[in-house]
């Protein structure tokens, strides 16, 4: 069994080849099939030899916004906003900007399972929201912009009870103080938000 394995092994390497100098048709599609077998890991490794040789093709982009669909399908959702957000920076024009930006926004949500002590992933994820909404008015995406940028002003309301909790066990009253002028409180109030569950587990190693 030992022989027969090394064997396998030895002729499956032996063929495996690296390849490059291909068409851009030829590397799209390979990462089109990847995605369909679930393997993004080859996908994104396919990509890179697409932009690497093909830097100039229109299939560039066409992949990159695809690879970010496919990750955040698989809630791999870092992957997706890198993807989303190169394609804004070097592609997105204006008939399709609104979509891509609402995209971002809905990764960065998606991935925002409770408000994770994360300053400044709340802070950009509002400043990525206001700026779409000031910048797209009349989108048909801003109802649901809205509705994360809500979400995300009360995880920022929760991240700021919690430090000044902390401040609060430490006796640190100006800190405090300070944490608790930056919520809120008409908001708070109005909408009376629950807590983030947060298990007995990882309370455990909570503040």
């Amino acid at each position: 069994m030992c022989l027969l394995f090394a064997f396998f092994m030895f002729f499956g390497c032996a063929k495996k080849e690296v390849e490059y100098n291909k068409p851009a048709a030829y590397w799209y599609e390979s990462i089109i099939k990847e995605i369909n077998f679930g393997n993004l890991e080859g996908a994104d490794g396919y990509f890179s030899s697409l932009q690497s040789e093909h830097i100039n093709s229109p299939l560039v982009p066409e992949a990159m916004f695809i690879l970010g669909q496919a990750h955040m399908e698989k809630d791999e959702y870092i992957l997706a906003a890198f993807y989303f957000d190169e394609y804004l920076k070097r592609y997105s024009s204006l008939a399709n900007q609104d979509y891509v930006r609402f995209l971002k926004i809905l990764t960065n949500f998606y991935g925002f399972k409770n408000y994770s002590k994360d300053q400044e992933f709340i802070a950009q994820s509002i400043a990525d929201t206001q700026s779409f909404l000031q910048a797209y008015p009349k989108s048909r995406y801003k109802p649901y912009v809205e509705y994360i940028y809500l979400k995300f002003q009360l995880g920022q309301i929760e991240l700021n009870r919690s430090i000044a909790n902390v401040y609060k066990r430490q006796g640190k009253i100006a800190a405090q103080e300070e944490y608790l002028s930056r919520i809120d409180g008409d908001l708070y109030d109005n909408l009376k938000p629950r807590p983030s569950h947060i298990p007995w587990y990882v309370r455990i190693f909570n503040w």
